[in-house]
């Protein structure tokens, strides 16, 4: 073997992976925003499941604080079986939370119309004790809600069905401190 061979051979061997370097070098910024869409990756006897980084990272949570809410933690059991019926269950007691809140705030308010869900929206934007993020957050979880509950075959995965259960209860504590508030200025 010559020089020339041996150059050739080696070209032959690393350009390959010199031409994966470089486009993953090239496309860095799109596929760091794709990777943590993805589920699973598996390269030759490399695999990485996120999901198995999730639960360990959850476990570590549970024994850092180790309170949880009864409510959370039987919703967040029923999420690997039946994700839609989550979805609802969870908003129902949104819902329920963000009701309380506003009868609190608006004794008066008739929340027996055919859209309660703008009702309440509107009296939460209205009285400022909620920021726009937190009225989006509350609207856009009400249409996902809505999505499972009436579009025919729409399935949530677990992932998102844990997702909404843990957002959701973001905003169920937020409006459990609201309602404390409202009573100490109340009393």
């Amino acid at each position: 073997m010559n020089n020339k061979q041996f150059i050739i051979e080696l070209l032959d061997k690393a350009l390959w992976p010199i031409a994966i370097l470089a486009l993953v070098l090239i496309f860095k910024s799109s596929l760091s925003k794709l990777i943590p869409l993805a589920k699973k990756l598996k390269f030759k006897d490399l695999e990485i499941e996120f999901g198995a980084a999730l639960q360990q990272a959850s476990a570590q949570a549970n024994t850092a604080l180790p309170y949880q809410d009864p409510r959370k933690e039987r919703l967040s059991e029923l999420v690997d079986k039946l994700p839609n019926s989550t979805v609802l269950e969870t908003w129902a007691l949104l819902d329920e939370t963000a009701v309380k809140l506003v009868q609190k705030i608006q004794p008066e308010a008739d929340l027996e119309s055919a859209t309660p869900y703008k009702k309440i929206e509107q009296i939460l934007q209205k009285t400022e004790l909620l920021d726009m993020k937190k009225i989006k957050l509350f609207s856009e979880l009400r249409q996902l809600r809505n999505k499972v509950a009436h579009a025919k075959g729409y399935q949530v995965n677990k992932a998102e069905a844990f997702q909404y259960v843990e957002l959701c209860f973001r905003l169920i504590a937020h409006f459990e401190l609201l309602l404390i508030q409202q009573v100490k200025a109340v009393a």
